[in-house]
C-alpha cells in the first residue's frame, strides 16, 4: 500500500509542479501584457454604486453633518400637538415625493462641502467648482457626490442603497452587464481596442460560499431585451489601463427590491484598473436628472428612503439644482448631472449567439 502511494506521489508530484509552473507563468506573462487568446478578453459586471468619496467621520465633507430623511423631516413639518388632517401630512409628502418641483426647501439641505471627489474631468475644463481627484487630478466632474455624499443611505459599506444595489448585481440577472475587449494585442498597452458593452442572461459563477465571484463563468448575449443596450466604442490601454472614448447615450438596466427599472447616461466612458481575472476602476459620465430620480423613487418607495435618512423630496431639488450638463432648449434648465460611479467586474466567457450580433441593435460612438 505504501509502495503504491510512493509511486503515485512519484508520478503527480512532478506533474503537478509543472503544471502550477506553467498556470504562474501564464499568470505573469498576462500580467505583463501578454495578448488574450485571439485578441479577445470580456468581464462581467460584480458591483456598481455611486462613487462617494469618505473620510472616517465624515467631518471634512460634512461639516455640518449628515441629512435629515422623511421621518425627521416630518416631525419638523408637523410637530405633536397640532390639528392636522393626513390629506395636509401624509398625502401631501408623499405627492411632493412622487411629484417633485424645484420650488425652494422648505428645510436645510446639505451639500458636499469637501474639495476632493473620485470621479473624471468630463468636460476637459477645470472650474473654481470642480473637484480635486485624491491623486491631485483637477477638473473632476460629478455632481451626485455633491448632492449625495451627505445622506447616510449613500454611504459605504453599510447604506442602504449601497447594500440593495450590490445586492441586486449578485441575486438578480437583470443588471447582468458586460464589456468584451476586442482587437487587444497587448492587455497592458494598446494603444486601439474595441470596446462592446451587452446585457448577459445568466447567473455569476461563485465560489463554494455562493459569495465571491470567481473568473471563468460564462454568459449568453441577451438579444431579446438586450440588444438595444448593446453599445461599441474605441478604447486605449496604458499601463494596464483602460480608457475610452465617451458614448453618446448608454441605458444600464438598474433594479434593486425586484422593481425593474434604468438609467440614462450621457456621454458615458470608463476607466478601468485590467488584470487577466477582473477589472476595476470608473464609469463616468451625465445622468439624467429625471431617469435618475425616478429610479430611486420606483425601487424605494419613503419607507426604505426612510431607512437611509433619503428625502426624496429636498434631494431632487438639490439634483436640479447642481444639474450642469444638457440644457433644455426652451427652459434652459440643465436637464442631466455629472456623476461617477466604482465598478467592479470579473472575467468571463461570453456566448454570442450565431449569426452576426457585432451589428445587430448595435449603438457605436
Amino acid at each position: 500500500m505504501h509502495g503504491s502511494m510512493k509511486t503515485i506521489t512519484h508520478l503527480v508530484l512532478p506533474a503537478l509542479i509543472l503544471s502550477l509552473a506553467v498556470f504562474s507563468t501564464a499568470e505573469i506573462r498576462a500580467d505583463n501584457g501578454r495578448a488574450p487568446a485571439n485578441g479577445t478578453i470580456a468581464y462581467v459586471m460584480t458591483d456598481l454604486f455611486w462613487a462617494v468619496y469618505q473620510t472616517p467621520d465624515g467631518k471634512t465633507e460634512c461639516p455640518r453633518g449628515f441629512n435629515d430623511g422623511p421621518r425627521e423631516q416630518f416631525e419638523i413639518l408637523f410637530p405633536d400637538g397640532s390639528v392636522r388632517t393626513v390629506v395636509d401630512t401624509q398625502l401631501k409628502q408623499e405627492i411632493e415625493t412622487w411629484h417633485p418641483t424645484t420650488e425652494p426647501d422648505a428645510l436645510p439641505f446639505f451639500e458636499v462641502e469637501g474639495a476632493l471627489s473620485w470621479g473624471l474631468n468630463l468636460d476637459g475644463e477645470t472650474g473654481a467648482n470642480d473637484f480635486t481627484h485624491p491623486d491631485g487630478a483637477q477638473g473632476i466632474d460629478n455632481e451626485v457626490y455633491r448632492a449625495v455624499g451627505c445622506i447616510i443611505g449613500f454611504r459605504g459599506p453599510d447604506g442602504v442603497e449601497v447594500i440593495f444595489q450590490n445586492k441586486a448585481i449578485a441575486d438578480r440577472r437583470y443588471n447582468r452587464m458586460m464589456m468584451e475587449l476586442t482587437g487587444v494585442d497587448d492587455l497592458r498597452n494598446d494603444d486601439d481596442v474595441t470596446v462592446t458593452l451587452y446585457r448577459g442572461l445568466d447567473r455569476l459563477l461563485t465560489d463554494a460560499t455562493g459569495m465571491k465571484v470567481i473568473p471563468g463563468g460564462s454568459q449568453r448575449v441577451d438579444m431579446r431585451w438586450g440588444a438595444k443596450l448593446i453599445r461599441r466604442t474605441r478604447g486605449e490601454i496604458i499601463d494596464g489601463v483602460l480608457s475610452t472614448e465617451p458614448m453618446a447615450d448608454m441605458v444600464m438596466p438598474w433594479m434593486n427590491l425586484n422593481v425593474p427599472s434604468i438609467q440614462l447616461f450621457r456621454d458615458m466612458r470608463l476607466e478601468l484598473q485590467l488584470t487577466p481575472t477582473g477589472a476595476e476602476g470608473l464609469i463616468a459620465g451625465y445622468a439624467d436628472v429625471d431617469t435618475w430620480y425616478q429610479q430611486l423613487i420606483r425601487n424605494d418607495s419613503t419607507h426604505h428612503l426612510s431607512n437611509g435618512q433619503i428625502s426624496g423630496i429636498s434631494l431632487y431639488k438639490a439634483l436640479r439644482r447642481l444639474a450642469d450638463a444638457y440644457p433644455d432648449p426652451e427652459t434652459g434648465a440643465n436637464t442631466a448631472i455629472s456623476t461617477a460611479l466604482d465598478v467592479k467586474l470579473t472575467q468571463v466567457f461570453i456566448v454570442h449567439p450565431p449569426g452576426d450580433v457585432a451589428t445587430a441593435g448595435l449603438t457605436t460612438h
